[in-house]
């Protein structure tokens, strides 16, 4: 066993061929289900109303932001300490239970805050309403979220197929409810998400159960008996600032303008979703890789591996979004018959914040292996505070064009402080220790 331990460990730190199938066979699956997911809003986007579209275009987005802030520092913190145990060979596992019932809870929280000011503020033309579309947020986000952790465990694992076959089939899940939709067979936007929400619940069931039935007798440590602590409550924080920059542009549109701007920024942003598919392949893979022992020990191998991520990505990036920035005025209108023609220069114009998405990917998985919680959260607040300033006197005035200038420039300047913030923090308690005899941390093509 000891030897079978070594071996694993030996891979880990001097070997990168398990990182570049990670990667490979990670980003297929999630292009697979990304594909599948720009399928279902094609056919969505024909066979609905402007309106019943609009609405669920809508609530993907809140139950895709309700996922990350509600549950994506606890999710985090748990695949971080979970991929750091792994690489250390040590043999208690983290207790994934606690991670789910924590992230159960922060929904449900979430929820009742939720319908609570929705219902002080009198949104929604009824009672009935407020519940139908905070009910099947939750559920829908309950079932994201779930599926994203049991990914995330797999793949702290470094089983990436298997997290990401649960990702194919969550994308299948929602093509299911399109096709009947396309078919007649549901029409009303409540009643197309109720399916898609169901089915997506039914994918996280499905995945977390066994694990964490599994890990039911496993001690919680550390962040408490349900995954609250500080670690996780910055992480927390950072994720619902982060949230803030990818979807409410999304909600500022719902405030501020009518159907149509929601349609078309809703589906410029799915558009963006394509592009950008290769990104959660390579996140999946960083946010292990960054929690390996060789990179968490090692302050200089952080800024080593920063350095030469900055200057391998930046050129082909740049190619690549330019081609497609091109292509939209062509492309768009083929897909979506030219009824959103808003979407065109709102793609355009997010394509900018995707090529630094792309360029600076490592900086905020290194900030997290120097456990620089706390900075990330900090900063990411302050930029979203400001961005919805601006959002809110752009768009009252420029429409939702002004909007996606505003999302396209925050996303540019938060993404750039991150890189400055990594290359200036050292780790916490002064300089880090620098492992004896481990090689420099390859990138994940080397």
């Amino acid at each position: 066993m000891r030897r079978l331990v070594e071996t694993v460990r030996s891979r880990l730190l001097h070997g990168q061929s398990t990182f570049k199938r990670g990667f490979v066979s990670t980003f297929g699956l999630n292009m697979t289900a990304r594909g599948l997911s720009a399928i279902a809003i094609v056919m969505l986007v024909r066979g609905l109303e402007v309106g019943d579209f609009a609405y669920v275009v809508l609530l993907l987005t809140v139950g895709s932001f309700a996922g990350s802030f509600a549950a994506g520092g606890i999710r985090m913190r748990y695949t971080r300490e979970e991929a750091e145990r792994v690489s250390r060979g040590l043999d208690e596992p983290s207790p994934f239970l606690t991670a789910v019932g924590g992230t159960a809870a922060q929904i449900a929280a979430a929820a009742a805050l939720g319908l609570l000011g929705a219902t002080i503020l009198g949104v929604g033309d009824s009672p009935t309403d407020r519940l139908t579309f905070i009910g099947l947020a939750a559920l829908f986000t309950l079932g994201h979220a779930c599926t994203e952790l049991g990914m995330y465990h797999y793949q702290a694992h470094l089983e990436f197929v298997k997290g990401g076959f649960y990702g194919v089939l969550r994308g299948a899940s929602t093509c299911v409810a399109a096709i009947a939709a396309t078919v007649g067979l549901i029409s009303s936007g409540p009643v197309v998400m109720l399916w898609i929400a169901l089915g997506t619940l039914a994918v996280g069931v499905a995945v977390c159960v066994p694990l964490a039935w599994a890990t039911r007798r496993v001690r919680y440590r550390g962040e408490g008996r349900w995954a609250f602590g500080a670690e996780s409550n910055w992480l927390t924080l950072y994720f619902i600032a982060s949230a803030g920059f990818a979807y409410g542009s999304m909600f500022m549109v719902a405030t501020l303008l009518d159907d149509s701007a929601v349609a078309s920024f809703g589906a410029a942003e799915r558009y963006v979703s394509i592009v950008l598919g290769p990104v959660a392949a390579l996140m999946t893979v960083l946010r292990v890789r960054t929690s390996q022992q060789d990179v968490v020990d090692s302050h200089s191998a952080q800024l080593s591996m920063l350095m030469r991520w900055l200057k391998r990505a930046s050129l082909p990036t740049a190619a690549v979004v330019a081609a497609m920035a091109a292509l939209a005025p062509f492309v768009i209108p083929l897909i979506d018959d030219g009824r959103y023609p808003d979407s065109v220069t709102i793609f355009q114009l997010l394509m900018i914040d995707a090529f630094f998405v792309y360029v600076t990917m490592p900086a905020p998985n290194l900030l997290m292996a120097q456990r620089r919680f706390q900075l990330l959260a900090i900063l990411y607040s302050l930029f979203l505070a400001v961005q919805v300033a601006v959002t809110v006197v752009v768009g009252t005035t420029w429409g939702v064009i002004g909007i996606a200038v505003v999302a396209a420039v925050f996303g540019v300047v938060s993404r750039t402080a991150l890189v400055g913030a990594t290359l200036w923090s050292g780790t916490p308690g002064g300089k880090a220790r620098e492992p004896e005899k481990l090689r420099e941390p390859a990138l994940i093509a080397d």
